[in-house]
């Protein structure tokens, strides 16, 4: 029955009894939204992860995960996901991730091979619901009588009623217990920790008095040494989506190694391909030696901090060689704007895995471009991969991308550091099974075609989906 009907009904059951309904008005069902951590996280991914290792086999589904390349906003599951017990909605959150990259194409048994706006969600839920009985015809589970499922479907209805902390954005953190269950560890664990564990409760809640007496006591100082300034104006912005960063160099290099097509094409902006690489031939190389970075942060202000804002790390690229016998090298993949990228979608960028930062000398600016020319402070040496297509795939609106070759060999180029957007996680497209012989540390160099993790975190979702 309809929640709206229900109310009604109820409110007229109440008359007939003789007792007064204490809200006649009110539609109290609309006041039960979906929780995104209990009913989402820990309810229908958990189910789902638990019928796709059912379906896919948990061999196979671990044997993917311990392949992915590592990336700042995706936690490695190097043994796998079959055996974690008591997952948390953080773990869960971190799987949901990928989850859908690693099972694109693989193999099913019997070879049954089973997507912005409320109408995506709306789509995507129907699109659910019309193939979910895969997992009955496997005998994953007899039925789908989950309630948890079913609360998902009053979604797009809540956010059209209740809105969402940003309406452009979408996200449902409103109504999201995350964030009051963080609660648990201050006011309920840390506070038991701090007693004897006998009589409890009277410690616990002295314990919190004390310790919020002083947290208001440090601000209230802090707030005097800064001038008392007047209260913040904050403008709401939604978790984890800052779409302005900025990049953080470390002030000296880590390493002290090779560039001359980038010298041409700086001096000579309007040079065709051929040109340059004519040109870049007479450029002579003084030196074999380069001061090189081995990381690259990026770094947005918190508009939350009262007082004096900090900058928090949000995301960072690795570049590191490898070190011994032991220590694998890591070269971070990436997105990187040629000038003319905006801050949503995927014109007028591509991806590149950046193999090099690094720096030149004031001798060798001169020496390259003479006096009174500024060239970039920090450059990046990375090798393509393909063109995005005006399309992502259309079964999970994932962008397909691959080395870029010419005549077999990779291309590469050197571009400014400023014009790597942010970092970005590759997807293998492992096959119907994943080949024995990758790992997490050489996938991206075995494999040979990647999915564009569009999932990876909010910031990505919502400038490359």
């Amino acid at each position: 029955m309809d929640p709206q009907m229900m109310g009604i009904s109820k409110g007229i059951e109440c008359e007939d009894a003789g007792i007064k309904p204490g809200l006649p008005h009110t539609k109290i069902f609309r006041s039960i939204a979906p929780d995104v951590l209990h009913q989402l996280y820990q309810g229908i991914v958990k189910h789902l992860i638990a019928w796709l290792k059912t379906v896919c086999g948990e061999a196979e589904i671990d044997a993917r995960c311990r392949r992915l390349p590592p990336n700042h906003n995706i936690r490695l599951f190097m043994n796998g996901i079959s055996d974690l017990n008591r997952v948390t909605g953080k773990e869960h959150d971190q799987i949901s991730r990928f989850i859908l990259g690693i099972i694109v194409d693989i193999q099913l048994p019997n070879n049954l091979k089973s997507s912005l706006s409320l109408t995506l969600l709306e789509d995507a839920l129907h699109s659910f619901h019309g193939n979910k009985s895969i997992f009955v015809d496997l005998g994953v589970r007899p039925d789908f009588n989950l309630p948890k499922l079913h609360n998902s479907s009053h979604t797009p209805s809540c956010i059209e009623y209740f809105g969402t902390t940003d309406n452009y954005f979408g996200t449902t953190d409103n109504y999201n217990t995350e964030y009051t269950e963080r609660f648990h560890i201050d006011l309920a664990k840390d506070a038991y920790r701090s007693t004897n564990f006998k009589d409890e409760f009277p410690q616990m809640t002295l314990w919190l008095e004390r310790k919020e007496k002083i947290f208001r006591h440090e601000k209230y100082i802090q707030w005097r040494l800064d001038g008392c300034p007047p209260p913040a104006t904050l403008k709401p912005l939604p978790p984890s989506i800052v779409y302005e960063r900025r990049l953080k160099m470390t002030k000296h290099p880590t390493l002290k190694a090779a560039l001359s097509r980038f010298v041409v094409q700086f001096k000579n902006p309007t040079f065709t391909r051929a040109q340059i690489e004519a040109q870049s031939h007479s450029i002579p190389l003084q030196f074999n030696r380069v001061p090189v970075y081995h990381r690259l942060k990026f770094v947005a202000e918190d508009p939350y901090t009262v007082g004096r804002p900090e900058d928090s790390v949000i995301d960072s690229i690795h570049v590191q060689p490898r070190s011994g016998k032991e220590l694998s090298g890591r070269f971070d993949t990436a997105i990187i704007n040629d000038g003319s990228g905006g801050l949503t979608g995927v014109d007028g960028y591509r991806v590149g895995q950046v193999r090099v930062i690094f720096s030149l000398k004031p001798d060798h600016i001169r020496s390259f471009f003479g006096n009174g020319v500024s060239p970039p402070q920090h450059l990046a040496y990375v090798e393509w991969f393909s063109p995005f297509t005006s399309q992502p795939e259309p079964h999970h609106l994932m962008y397909k991308v691959r080395r870029s070759l010419k005549d077999g060999i990779r291309s590469a180029g050197i571009v400014p550091v400023a014009n790597i957007r942010r970092s970005v996680h590759l997807l293998p497209k492992f096959g119907p099974v994943a080949p024995s012989h990758w790992t997490s540390a050489n996938v991206l160099e075995e494999c040979p075609a990647f999915f564009v993790n569009c999932f990876s975190d909010r910031h990505i979702y919502t400038t490359l989906y």
